[in-house]
């Protein structure tokens, strides 16, 4: 038996497809798929005939399937093997874990310029009593004794435009240290001197667009939400595991609590080990 496909019917018949579905419909004829490739919707020489006596359209006899155009129907590209699959997976994979290792690295290099703008602050201060224009502070006071000659002073230099923008890329950090206490590090300020939940917390809070966290049960990455291009109040958590994007609603900053962040993490984390 012949069959022809929906593209060589209009063309024997010299109708569209839309013509030639209404014919279909009046005649109770339907398409059947092509006994060697089912992607192809084939209507049989015999129905083809009886829509052509219907409508009075002639046919060429026998009726052949007419030569397809060169562009009528792209190549089907083939589709990727397992082995490809697997490489493309172990690609982003390694991109992920090079990705979480530079993060890593410029949290670490935050928090080193912070210890030593904290250090830089106590020699600056011993610099400005020798000098008499202000008393020695008591922080200073207290420390251990330091031989002020081995640290001459010298002025401040002014940032570079590369070293500004890098500091502009630079999230805020909110992380879980070794020492089971929470280290806050601000990137125009450095590390924070004030404790989580504190007035100043969310004071601090208030002035970002963004930040990451490093809980004990997780860690996210939180964004300020917009609407209608201005920043709102609310933040949402946003995490990727195994190539999957999970998010999470947060509330507004006054509700940016720790137990609300470390809830927020571990929810994330789970979502992402059910998978």
């Amino acid at each position: 038996m012949t069959y022809l496909s929906q593209l060589d019917c209009c063309s024997v018949l010299g109708i569209d497809p839309k013509t030639l579905r209404q014919w279909m419909r009046q005649a109770h004829v339907q398409f059947a798929p092509h006994p060697t490739d089912a992607r192809l919707k084939c209507l049989a020489q015999a129905q083809v005939q009886q829509l052509a006596a219907q409508h009075a359209r002639p046919l060429p006899w026998p009726i052949t399937s007419p030569p397809r155009p060169p562009d009528a129907e792209p190549p089907s590209e083939p589709s990727p093997t397992l082995t490809e699959v697997a490489a493309t997976t172990q690609q982003l994979a390694h991109l992920q874990r090079s990705l979480i290792t530079a993060q890593e690295q410029v949290t670490a290099l935050v928090l080193e310029v912070a210890r030593d703008r904290q250090r830089l602050g106590v020699l600056e201060a011993l610099v400005r009593h020798l000098l008499g224009s202000t008393p020695l502070p008591a922080v200073v006071a207290q420390t251990s004794e330091v031989n002020v000659a081995e640290f001459p002073a010298r002025p401040e230099r002014r940032l570079l435009p590369a070293e500004v923008q890098a500091r502009s890329r630079v999230t805020a950090l909110i992380e879980y240290g070794a020492q089971s206490s929470y280290v806050l590090v601000c990137p125009s300020q450095g590390l924070l001197p004030f404790a989580p939940d504190s007035p100043e917390w969310f004071d601090w809070l208030a002035t970002l667009t963004s930040f990451r966290f490093v809980g004990q049960q997780g860690r996210f990455h939180a964004q300020r939400d917009t609407k209608r291009g201005q920043r709102t109040r609310s933040w949402r958590a946003y995490r990727t595991i195994h190539q999957h994007a999970y998010r999470h609603y947060l509330g507004t900053t006054d509700r940016l609590t720790l137990a609300a962040l470390e809830q927020a993490a571990a929810r994330l984390q789970a979502e992402g080990d059910a998978l």
